[in-house]
């Protein structure tokens, strides 16, 4: 049977097709536009995603393909209509409009009351909601009268599929506005931020049937980094995982939802009565500076990355923090090069930029040690592909490191949980990670770390927003 994956993601959109055995049998990706109409906006074309969805359903169907699951990128809003036509563009997870909002009182002060303090941020969607109030009351009035629906990239795609305002758990976990420890709606920041009752999806397991589009079963939806996890087998306490696409997510299983801690607490997956959580913390830009360093022709090709192994970097000291940092919260910091001298290299320039950015990853990852218990760390993405990657990570992190034969793990993860819905697999099964499949493991000093990871900090901290 053959099992197919939609995935996606920031600026491209993803078919895999799988064998019922996770065998690779084929894939296809579509650019989807970015807009970035103001400072701190950044959008994705609805429309141009609408068309992309439809083209890859049209293109699995042709190959077979009879059941699908699709995991997103998370923290977004969209307004559609009840025809299901896009009002707005996509709201992205990269969108810093939000600061508009929580910067100006009373929530300027609100957002360092817990727990208001980890929804008040600027990616928030509840916060995006409030700024869709403040500035398009027109579509807020059309919300109300039951004319058109407000929800997240995935709530918007279920409403393609099914004709029902409904959202999958994980996606909705993230909005601050449904509590995912208790399963039950946070009345307190309806009232607060005075969002309309209306914007309420029915929430529904992961793991689940969607309805079927095009002559295509749905059985999974699921938000991007929870699938990562579901696919790197990391559902209990003692696994974690890093994922390097455009950005870097570093997760870690905890045996409860955990807030407070100054990391993104996450529901990973809700099926039935069974619920798993963990721990977040996200670095913005990390694949897009390899792409950044592609542009500036420093490098041709990301394969170039393990040609610099043993290259030395001296005084220089590289902050690549080109879309701003999450852990700590400094959203408005931005890249800095200290230490350039007629010695610097190319090759150095490009090593020093590595290792800024897996010293950045290492101050998300302290903050993770501090909040779960890591045994285990798998990696997956694009960026995991370069083993001089890896070995710096290691280092910087100073733990053993994995990574799987197949780096789209958040694929993985999906068809995966495909199996469990049609019959395949049990549901235990997937938990003790029956799919994972590794394939290179890293010690660390394998490649020195010359780049100090307090100095790094020490620079961030200094960034605030003016």
């Amino acid at each position: 049977m053959n099992l197919g994956v939609i995935d996606v993601g920031t600026t491209s959109m993803k078919l895999i097709i799988y064998d019922d055995e996770l065998n690779h049998e084929y894939q296809e990706s579509i650019n989807v536009p970015m807009l970035f109409p103001r400072s701190y906006y950044a959008e994705q074309d609805a429309e141009a995603l609408k068309a992309a969805f439809n083209h890859l359903l049209n293109t699995a169907r042709s190959r077979d393909v009879r059941l699908i699951g699709i995991s997103t990128y998370r923290a977004s809003i969209i307004v559609w209509d009840r025809s299901g036509n896009p009002l707005t563009n996509i709201i992205t997870w990269l969108d810093r409009r939000g600061l508009e909002v929580i910067n100006k009182f009373p929530l300027s002060l609100l957002k360092h009351v817990p727990p208001l303090s980890s929804i008040l941020v600027s990616t928030s969607p509840a916060v995006q909601i409030l700024w869709l109030k403040r500035n398009r009351g027109d579509l807020l009035e059309r919300i109300k009268r039951g004319d058109a629906y407000v929800g997240t990239l995935s709530s918007f795609l279920a409403f393609l599929i099914s004709g029902k305002y409904i959202n999958d758990a994980t996606n909705e976990a993230l909005t601050g506005l449904w509590n995912p420890s208790n399963f039950r709606r946070i009345k307190a920041v309806y009232d607060v931020l005075g969002i309309p009752e209306a914007i309420n999806p029915d929430i529904v397991d992961n793991i689940y049937d969607y309805g079927n589009i095009n002559g295509i079963d749905i059985g999974v939806m699921i938000a991007d980094q929870q699938a990562a996890m579901v696919g790197e087998g990391c559902m209990e306490s003692g696994c974690g995982k890093v994922t390097n696409g455009t950005g870097s997510f570093v997760d870690a299983a905890t045996n409860e939802f955990k807030i407070g801690s100054g990391l993104l607490p996450l529901l990973m997956l809700k099926v039935g009565n069974e619920s798993f959580y963990g721990v977040e913390g996200f670095l913005p830009a990390t694949g897009s500076v390899i792409d950044w360093l592609t542009k500036l022709g420093l490098i041709s090709a990301p394969e170039e990355l393990d040609k610099l192994a043993g290259v030395g970097i001296g005084d220089l000291i590289v902050v690549p923090a080109l879309a701003g940092v999450n852990v700590p919260q400094r959203p408005c910091a931005r890249g800095l090069i200290d230490g350039l001298t007629l010695g610097v290299t190319r090759e150095s320039f490009v090593r020093a930029v590595m290792e800024g950015l897996v010293q950045l990853i290492g101050i998300i990852f302290d903050k993770i040690r501090n909040n779960a218990n890591v045994n285990l760390l798998r990696v997956d993405g694009g960026l995991s592909r370069s083993t001089l990657f890896l070995k710096l990570l290691a280092t910087a992190l100073n733990i053993e490191i994995e990574r799987q034969r197949d780096v789209e793990v958040t694929a993985r993860g999906v068809a995966a949980m495909l199996n469990v819905f049609h019959g395949k697999w049990g549901f235990r099964d997937l938990i003790r990670g029956i799919h994972v499949d590794p394939d290179i493991r890293v010690k660390p000093n394998e490649e020195k770390v010359s780049l100090n990871r307090d100095t790094i900090k020490k620079i961030v901290v200094r960034m605030k927003c003016k």
